[in-house]
């Protein structure tokens, strides 16, 4: 199976500089260390990303949504074609049905 390509759309890098800029409140090198983490995870997607499993909820799963769990945070992406499309990457906690 061939390379996919990743295209993290704007509302997740919207989300991306947003943990990033509350993890930069309390430390900076905290912050640094958690956006290679998020960006290597994400890149790792680029090979079977099928591996990563389907939403639960009945409606993401339906629209191909699938989760990609990095520490507390997760990655929400559908496949489409040859590409992973990074939706939004939310907290963990969070009611995120809504929002996407």
């Amino acid at each position: 199976m061939g390379q996919y390509k990743i295209a993290i759309l704007g509302p997740a890098q919207e989300d991306l500089a947003e943990i990033i800029a509350y993890l930069n409140t309390l430390s900076n090198q905290a912050a640094l260390r958690y956006y290679d983490l998020l960006i290597e995870k994400i890149g790792c997607l680029s090979d079977m990303p099928e591996r990563c499993p389907m939403a639960r909820d009945t409606q993401l799963r339906l629209r191909g949504y699938r989760i990609l769990v990095v520490e507390d945070y997760m990655v929400f992406f559908v496949i489409t074609g040859n590409t992973v499309r990074i939706r939004r990457i939310l907290y963990g906690r969070r009611q995120y049905e809504s929002l996407l």
